[in-house]
């Protein structure tokens, strides 16, 4: 993303003076060297508050007395935007903030707000073409949600706590929620994940969610087929008596054959009737069996009506009785502390009494130790009682439902029978009964058996098939893999020109660490936290960091600014400075020939990373070492010197 900063613009509070501009070059390495407290570590936070920074770490007083505005003049694809942003005063940070964007935007001599951080945000997030679906879409957890251009940060700035350290690679990496985040969306930075990728892999799951709807749904027909296949035996046997089908054991055919059956029916008419004695006969004992097993059902579900309300009643009783229990059980601890202090002295704890007879105490104490036993039994009984209350009720559903379904059965041929007794037999009374039977099988049609229900669930899986194929995540591996390896070798073309103890190892990163990873010769793979040496530490940073750069740079759509900051990456080769007294520190560290040589290797490696990038890249570094260090360095640009008099980033007027 073409984003660099072209100016940095501070407004005083003093309203007499006017606002202070810092210009940096576009596609250089620009620095600011200078002092302690000048003000150099300053710019990283200003940046960070005008891109809409959660909260505002821009150094207190001198800075935040004296200024009433910060501002960032960005350069992006041939237009300015000018990001100013409110000094918080007391409060963590403000949401004032003031956007201008143009073809050249003149910077206002004073800034009144116009706009929010919220929309701030919004802003730089359509500016860098980021997508607005989540990373996950099945889930509320804000670490997958979508990426934002506040992520993107991670790969802009270096600052003192970061450039070295051994425990992390990124900028506000080294707390969990910024570091479970942008290990979520590293494949979507690496450009492995697309924003088409995001929004299939969200109707994949608004298509998983629906096919697990329509999927419950007939589940839930399937789980009554029970019931429909006694209520359709009803309509068989019917059938069977008048003669209508041949005489088949319609028990043993599995549901589907039976609607099929069923099926068959509706194409028979009253001339296929054939009525004889046998028939007849077994349907009134068929009846005979319905009703006996009807009144069995009946009876089992009695009893487990029965048990479960006895068992009810125990269960409610059985809460007291733990409550009791527990009651209990604190009176027995003090038990346990008379015991202890008989055990101190030979008188009765209780009454004081010296003459109690032998074993009384005792027996005392023992009684109790069984009352206790005898609650920690009982704690476990409850397991094993609620697991059989649950048993009795699911027993008791069972039984609702089978006899529901054997009283349906006894209901269609009592139907038949009580309704026209007289003309059961003849071909009006068979042709009615076809005519019910057709209206029962256009209902087990509806319920699923060969209903739409089914031809949708087909359809979706259909789409949710397709859509699979097309978000192939075994591509996507293959891409992050590819991807990171780019990475690595850029870094492992860097190593060399810094101060490195292992300057020839290979190198891996590793993003779901958010960390690199270096090989030696027998095998062994070293964490960056495992490595010693800040000079170590530190090169691995500026190899790392400008190697994701050269490859944000050769990706077409990379979302990810083309700067990065660095503050003080000298600093490991100050160790003087460190030891310095504290009236000492205003003054300038020396180098020596073997340290200024390492740190000249840092802007030479930094020159050598522009060169290898695709588009431009700016490096902003804030730096104690001076133009002897980096001078005959190619691309860099001196933006200022703060040292000597008033040569800070706050003029000594706006604070006196």
């Amino acid at each position: 993303m073409d984003f660099q900063i072209k100016k940095l613009i501070l407004w005083p509070k003093k309203q007499e003076y006017d606002f202070k501009e810092i210009e940096f070059e576009l596609n250089q390495i620009n620095i600011i060297t200078g002092a302690s407290r000048t003000g150099k570590s300053a710019i990283i936070p200003i940046i960070d508050y005008c891109l809409g920074s959660g909260s505002c770490y821009i150094p207190v007083k001198t800075i935040r007395n004296a200024c009433s505005w910060f501002g960032i003049l960005i350069s992006s694809n041939g237009s300015e935007i000018l990001l100013a942003r409110k000094e918080p005063g007391l409060q963590k940070s403000t949401d004032d903030m003031f956007l201008m964007e143009g073809k050249s935007v003149e910077i206002p001599s004073q800034v009144i707000k116009n706009t929010t951080r919220q929309n701030v945000k919004h802003f730089l997030d359509e500016s860098a073409k980021l997508s607005f679906l989540d990373i996950e879409a099945d889930t509320n957890n804000q670490f997958f949600g979508r990426p934002s251009f506040r992520d993107l940060m991670a790969f802009c700035f270096q600052p003192q706590n970061i450039v070295a350290n051994a425990n992390t690679l990124f900028y506000k990496a080294d707390t969990t929620e910024h570091r479970t985040k942008l290990i979520n969306i590293f494949p979507y930075i690496l450009g492995a994940v697309t924003p088409e990728i995001l929004a299939k892999r969200q109707q994949i799951n608004d298509l998983t969610r629906e096919l697990n709807r329509k999927q419950r749904d007939l589940q839930k027909l399937k789980d009554v087929s029970e019931k429909w296949k006694i209520e359709i035996n009803g309509w068989v046997s019917l059938a069977k008596e008048y003669g209508i089908i041949s005489n088949l054991k319609t028990d043993e055919l599995a549901f589907d054959d039976q609607v099929n059956l069923l099926k068959e029916l509706i194409n028979k008419n009253s001339s296929d009737a054939n009525i004889d004695s046998e028939k007849i006969i077994a349907a009134s004992h068929e009846m005979i069996d319905l009703r006996k097993e009807e009144s069995s059902v009946a009876m089992e579900l009695t009893k487990s009506k029965s048990r479960y309300t006895e068992m009810s009643q125990l269960f409610d009783s059985l809460d007291t009785y733990r409550n009791s229990l527990s009651i209990q059980v604190e009176r027995l601890n003090i038990s346990k502390w008379l015991r202890s202090l008989s055990e101190q002295s030979s008188a009765c704890p209780i009454c004081g009494t010296t003459n109690v007879k032998d074993g009384v105490l005792e027996q005392l104490y023992n009684n109790l130790e069984k009352l206790e036993d005898e609650t920690g039994y009982t704690k476990a009984i409850p397991a094993a009682f609620e697991r059989e209350y649950e048993n009795v009720k699911k027993e008791i559903g069972i039984l609702s439902e089978r006899l529901s379904a054997v009283q349906k059965r006894i209901k269609i041929q009592s139907e038949v029978k009580n309704a026209s007794e007289n003309e059961k037999y003849t071909l009006d009374g068979i042709s009615r009964f076809l005519g019910k039977v057709q209206y029962a099988s256009e209902t087990f049609d509806l319920l699923g058996t060969d209903s739409a229900l089914i031809d949708a669930i087909n359809r979706v899986q259909k789409d949710l098939d397709d859509l699979k194929k097309q978000v192939d995540e075994i591509a996507i591996e293959k891409k992050i893999d590819t991807a990171i390896r780019t990475v690595s070798s850029n870094t492992m073309k860097l190593i060399p020109l810094l101060d490195s103890e292992r300057p020839n190892d290979p190198i891996k990163v590793d993003y779901k660490n958010l960390t690199v990873i270096v090989s030696s010769d027998d095998g062994r793979d070293d964490y960056l936290w495992e490595i010693g040496s800040g000079s170590n530490w530190l090169a691995y940073h500026i190899a790392a960091t400008l190697a994701f750069q050269i490859f944000f740079s050769n990706t077409a759509m990379s979302s990810v600014p083309n700067f990065i900051v660095y503050d003080q990456p000298s600093q490991v080769y100050f160790p003087q400075k460190i030891a310095a007294k504290e009236d000492d520190k205003e003054l300038d560290p020396t180098l020596d020939d073997e340290d200024r040589l390492a740190v000249e290797k840092i802007f030479k490696t930094m020159a050598s990373a522009m060169a290898m990038a695709n588009k431009p890249v700016q490096i902003i570094v804030l730096e104690h070492a001076d133009e002897s260090v980096w001078g005959k360095v190619e691309r860099v640009h001196e933006v200022c010197e703060w040292r000597g008099e008033n040569q800070k980033l706050i003029p000594k007027e706006w604070i006196d």
